[in-house]
């Protein structure tokens, strides 16, 4: 059994990695913007409500003690700002981390943060699309900031995401995308999550993932 804490815990991803996490018997901790957003009462679950990037202190005091950080945060705004969100809070996470000897940590992004080949990133492509250049550019601090860091950690890049329980169809690849359809269903996204933060098979790399 691990101790974590899942942030993002009441979004299209969080809700199954919490739900998956408690069905193979870990201890969660959610992280949410406001209680109300997750329906859900268990004895190995604890509910946090608050804002990861203005209660810092909120934020780290959660963390303390845990054994596996995961961060589903997203956004669904693609231009402007907004795309900072995952980024800023991972320097958050990382901060607390550091501070209480914490290795393990888990977060999405997005395909563009994969390789096209050995020098290129998929965002780098001369015909990436230019409407999600932004959101791929705010993956891609996430990542800056995790290979920065000396921790044990996962960065997990998806193609487009489809709210749909799991289907244990889908295939996985380091550092580039996976073969099979443009698509990962939430709840198989979530699936690999909560199996990789026992496992360890993918440390201090980017993982692509395709449902089959």
């Amino acid at each position: 059994m691990k101790n974590i804490i899942v942030f993002g815990a009441a979004g299209r991803t969080g809700k199954f990695i919490v739900q998956y996490a408690l069905e193979a018997g870990h201890k969660v901790t959610a992280f949410v913007l406001h209680a109300s957003h997750l329906n859900v009462s268990q004895p190995q679950l604890e509910v946090i409500a608050g804002d990861v990037l203005n209660e810092h202190e909120k934020v780290k005091a959660a963390i303390k003690g845990k054994d596996v950080v995961i961060s589903s945060l997203g956004t669904n705004q693609i231009d402007g700002d907004a795309v900072n969100l995952m980024s800023d809070a991972m320097k958050v996470f990382v901060a607390a981390m550091s501070e209480y000897g914490i290795k393990r940590v888990l977060a999405v992004g997005g395909l563009a943060v994969l390789q096209m080949n050995e020098t290129i990133q998929l965002i780098d492509k001369p015909d990436y699309p230019a409407q999600y250049k932004n959101v791929g550019e705010g993956h891609n601090k996430v990542y800056k900031v995790l290979r920065q860091t000396n921790l044990d950690w996962t960065f997990v890049c998806c193609p487009n995401i489809i709210d749909g329980p799991r289907t244990g169809k889908y295939n996985v690849n380091k550092d580039y995308p996976a073969e099979g359809q443009f698509q990962i269903f939430t709840g198989d996204l979530a699936d690999f999550i909560v199996k990789e933060m026992s496992e360890n098979k993918f440390l201090a790399t980017r993982v692509g993932i395709a449902n089959t």
